[in-house]
């Protein structure tokens, strides 16, 4: 009986390839090889053409695809050569006067004896007066997300504590491991995570993004996807664009609404295909401040079994408690199914120092591929959640002191 049953799909396809043999003989009866060969060879070279023209006309648009195929080689034409060649010599003499402004006691080698430490403080207490002058007034956006004088020096003081610890190390540093610990779960918590949830402490929001979209190539690594895309709208953040040039995945890039900049789902929806491992919504985005639709996402994403990562690295702490301060908006947290990374930022309106964000999942599995160890090094197990090796502990206990006051 067992073979009988293994015969049973050869004898299905066999039974299904006679009327087509039938067929096909019959349409090439008295046919020129050679001309059969050459019709066959013009048919699959005008699909190869239909596919990639359908790929352009989906992404970037038959003229931005014309213009990006030109431009290199116009480039390369000795007129536009030395015109680009003038402009690039002209803007970096003129970043070269400007930055030259401010030089302070500029210097290339060691010198033969240390400074005095006297000398040392006054120099650098003048630059440091140089590097608050630009931002002290509040008159430049996204640079520095302070919170007030009183609140930097407190933050300041908790930072040096901390200034020589590395979370790299956590037996050595318990306190700083609980801090990280807790400012994962307090972020969780904030966006309505399940006890399943968990993330990490990373550097800034382009290393969050990284991490989870290095998590999504893994993932579908174990899925045989070999080539993985994501699919973002074209407001999303660079890091995106970063993330597909370290990890060799193809970045695909859905259209914004015109009239609101939000992402045009149905776009979205003709990108994904079966070597998408992750489509991204943005709440909010920063060129424009506005959100994406993240539920009508989160559907897409369980549809198509995908990951759906929310970016929230901009206003990561005032999404929270924008509707509790009576501002309404559209849920894009865990609340949402279909929702399996979020990245928010504490080093902006969290006010913590610089070098301080988040990344979360929805569950320990997909967080398992965003870490990289090596068992097999000369030097022992090496092992490491995000990017980065050693880093400053100052402002993981900044945050949690940040968070807490």
């Amino acid at each position: 009986q067992a073979n009988s049953l293994s015969r049973l799909p050869r004898s299905m396809v066999l039974a299904l390839e006679q009327p087509l043999r039938r067929v096909v003989n019959l349409l090439l009866y008295g046919k020129d090889p050679y001309q059969v060969l050459r019709v066959a060879t013009v048919l699959v070279l005008l699909l190869r053409v239909y596919r990639k023209l359908r790929r352009v006309l989906l992404r970037e648009g038959l003229k931005a695809y014309v213009l990006n195929a030109v431009a290199p080689y116009l480039k390369r034409l000795p007129p536009v050569r030395r015109q680009l060649d003038a402009e690039m010599v002209k803007t970096v003499g003129s970043l070269a006067k400007e930055f030259g402004k401010e030089l302070t006691s500029p210097r290339s080698r060691l010198g033969p004896e240390g400074m005095d430490i006297s000398e040392l403080t006054e120099l650098m207490d003048r630059r440091l007066e140089l590097d608050t002058k630009h931002w002290m007034e509040g008159k430049v956006t996204g640079t520095v997300y302070h919170g007030g004088k009183e609140h930097c020096d407190f933050i300041s003081k908790i930072y040096a504590g901390w200034s020589f610890s590395n979370p790299l190390h956590p037996a050595v540093f318990p306190a700083l491991r609980q801090m990280d610990a807790e400012v994962i779960r307090m972020v969780i918590n904030m966006y309505n995570g399940s006890e399943e949830c968990c993330g990490a402490f990373t550097t800034g929001g382009t290393e969050s993004i990284l991490m989870a979209m290095k998590a999504y190539r893994d993932w579908g690594r174990e899925r045989g996807i070999s080539e993985p895309n994501i699919v973002t709208c074209v407001t999303a953040h660079a890091a995106f664009d970063k993330a597909g040039k370290y990890f060799c995945m193809d970045v695909r890039k859905a259209r914004a609404r015109p009239d609101t900049q939000e992402l045009d789902l149905r776009h979205l929806a003709r990108l994904i295909d079966g070597n998408t491992v992750a489509i991204v919504g943005s709440c909010c985005q920063y060129p424009h401040g506005t959100i994406d639709p993240i539920e009508a996402m989160a559907k897409l994403a369980l549809r198509r079994s995908v990951g759906l990562h929310v970016d929230c690295c901009l206003g990561g702490f005032l999404y929270p408690f924008m509707e509790k301060a009576g501002f309404p908006t559209p849920v894009c947290d865990f609340r949402v199914p279909g929702v399996t990374s979020i990245s928010v930022d504490a080093h902006k309106y969290g006010f913590a120092p610089k070098g301080a964000s988040t990344v979360l999942f929805s569950n320990r599995e997909l967080r398992r591929h965003m870490y990289c160890f090596m068992t097999e090094w000369t030097g022992g197990i090496y092992a490491t959640a995000t990017m980065t090796g050693s880093r400053a502990g100052g402002p993981v206990a900044a945050t949690w002191a940040s968070m807490c006051k």
